[in-house]
C-alpha cells in the first residue's frame, strides 16, 4: 500500500484540489493508494495554497514557496488544481523544487506556446510576456492531475438533473459579472481588465439581438442572491459560459443540471483529464472573440428542439467520466509510472 501525505488539507484551496480525491479514497485503497495526516508516508501531495501566494509579487511567492517546500523530507508532487492554463507562480517553485511531478489540473494540448509568451500566462488572453524559455527541460515531468473544476463540484454531490421540457422564461442566461466591481491583481499585475475586456464582445453581441429574445443578466456586474441567481439560471434554454480567470467554471455542470444548451468559447486547445467537451456533442463551441456567437445562438433559438441531444449528451458524459473509478485508475498511473514504484 502507497501512503500519500495530503499537506495542510484544511486550506481553503488545498481542500477545493484534494475533494475529488478524497471522494474516491475507497477505491484508491482497492488499487494500493491511500491518504494519511501522519508523518509516515511514501510521498507527500502538496497543492497550491500551501507553495503560491497571488497576493504578493512572483519573486516573493516563490521564495515563500520553495522555504515551505524546503521543510519536507521525502518525495513530494506539487499539485496546481486552478483551472486555468497558467503555470504562473507554479512553474517557478517546481523547477527549483525537488517535486517528483508537477500536476495540473489542465495545460495547453500545443505546450509550445508556454515558449511563445502569453498575456500573464492565459493563452485566451492573447500574446503577452510571460514565457517559459526553459519548458522543454520540465516538459515530461508535469503531467495532467486527473481532475479539474468540474470534479471538484462534483464529488460527493447528490447531482439533480432538472425537466428541461419544462416552460422556460429566459432565452438565454448571461448570468456573469461584467463589469467586474472591484480591481484583482495577481503577483502585482492587475488582470481584471483584461476579464472584463474578453466579456464585454459577449454583452455587444446580446444587444444587437432582437429585442423579443429576453436575456437573463445582471446589471452593471451587480450580484443577486443566490435564490435568485439561480432561479434566473435554471429559467434559460441556452446558457453562456464565457471564460473567467479560466476556462471552466460551475456554469459548465450547471447547464447540463438545468436543461439547457451550453455555448462557451471553443475548448479543443484543452487538456483536461476528465474531459466533458465534445463541440456538437456536449456543447455549442463559439470562437474565441465571439465573432460567431449571435449566428450559433439564434441557430440554436430556431431550431431548439433539434438542439436537445446536446442536454442528453452533456448529462450521459458526465456520469460517464466523473466516477471515482476513473480518477483512481488516473492516480494509480502515475504511480506506477514512477521508477521504482510497485502498486497492488
Amino acid at each position: 500500500m502507497i501512503k500519500v501525505k495530503l499537506y495542510e488539507l484544511d486550506k481553503h484551496r488545498n481542500e477545493c484540489t484534494f475533494r475529488p480525491y478524497i471522494w474516491a479514497h475507497n477505491v484508491l485503497k482497492d488499487v494500493g493508494i491511500e491518504f494519511t495526516r501522519g508523518d509516515s508516508y511514501d510521498y507527500a501531495w502538496v497543492a497550491q495554497a500551501s507553495f503560491l501566494n497571488k497576493k504578493v509579487s512572483l519573486q516573493e511567492s516563490v521564495d515563500n514557496g520553495l522555504e515551505f517546500l524546503s521543510k519536507i523530507t521525502g518525495d513530494y508532487m506539487l499539485i496546481d488544481g486552478q483551472d486555468s492554463t497558467s503555470l504562473m507562480g507554479s512553474y517557478e517553485v517546481f523547477k527549483d523544487s525537488n517535486a517528483l511531478l508537477l500536476l495540473k489540473n489542465s495545460l495547453l494540448k500545443d505546450r509550445t506556446l508556454y515558449k511563445s509568451g502569453l498575456q500573464l500566462g492565459r493563452s485566451y488572453w492573447g500574446p503577452g510576456e510571460y514565457k517559459l524559455n526553459d519548458f522543454d527541460q520540465y516538459n515530461d515531468r508535469i503531467l495532467l492531475s486527473g481532475t479539474n473544476w468540474i470534479a471538484t463540484h462534483w464529488a460527493g454531490v447528490n447531482v439533480q438533473w432538472y425537466d428541461y421540457s419544462r416552460t422556460k422564461e429566459y432565452d438565454i442566461s448571461a448570468m456573469f459579472q461584467y463589469p467586474t466591481l472591484s480591481k484583482n491583481y495577481e503577483h502585482g499585475h492587475l488582470q481584471s481588465h483584461f476579464y472584463d475586456e474578453h466579456r464585454k464582445p459577449v454583452l455587444d453581441v446580446l444587444n444587437k439581438l432582437d429585442s423579443s429574445i429576453k436575456i437573463a443578466r445582471l446589471q452593471n456586474g451587480q450580484r443577486v442572491s443566490a435564490e435568485e441567481y439561480y432561479k434566473r439560471m435554471s429559467s434559460a434554454r441556452i446558457l453562456l459560459a464565457p471564460f473567467g480567470y479560466g476556462e471552466m467554471a460551475p456554469r459548465d455542470l450547471q447547464a447540463a443540471q438545468f436543461g439547457a444548451v451550453l455555448v462557451k468559447p471553443d475548448m479543443s486547445y484543452i487538456d483536461t483529464c476528465l474531459n466533458p467537451f465534445v463541440d456538437g456533442e456536449t456543447y455549442i463551441a463559439c470562437n474565441h472573440d465571439y465573432s460567431d456567437l449571435q449566428e450559433k445562438v439564434e441557430d440554436i433559438l430556431g431550431n431548439y428542439d433539434k438542439y436537445q441531444y446536446i442536454i442528453e449528451n452533456a448529462r450521459k458524459k458526465f456520469l460517464e467520466l466523473y466516477r471515482p473509478e476513473n480518477i483512481a485508475l488516473h492516480v494509480y498511473d502515475i504511480f506506477k509510472n514512477l521508477n521504482g514504484v510497485t502498486t497492488n
